[in-house]
């Protein structure tokens, strides 16, 4: 299984993620090689902001969508981040 870590995400990367690839015909397709965009799932883990340099929450971890183009960034079956609050 080829998992992908992302560390430390914000809003907005997530925002960028929507707007990153182009859309028609139903389906979104890489700007850069054309090639139909895949989804995985991205689980992300909650921390709490006063533990910034430690990395520790509640244990809490959110499950997004997360796309991503099998020609230019390979193959992915789960994505893992986390997200400061």
């Amino acid at each position: 299984m080829v998992v992908k870590h992302l560390g430390q995400i914000t809003d907005e990367i997530v925002n960028n993620w929507q707007n990153r690839y182009e859309q028609k015909e139903g389906n979104h397709y890489c700007p850069d090689c054309g090639s139909i965009i895949m989804q995985t799932t991205c689980y992300v883990s909650l921390h709490l902001k006063i533990f910034r340099s430690l990395c520790a929450g509640p244990g809490e971890v959110q499950h997004i969508n997360y796309p991503f183009c099998p020609v230019c960034d390979g193959e992915i079956h789960q994505v893992t981040a986390c997200y400061h609050v």
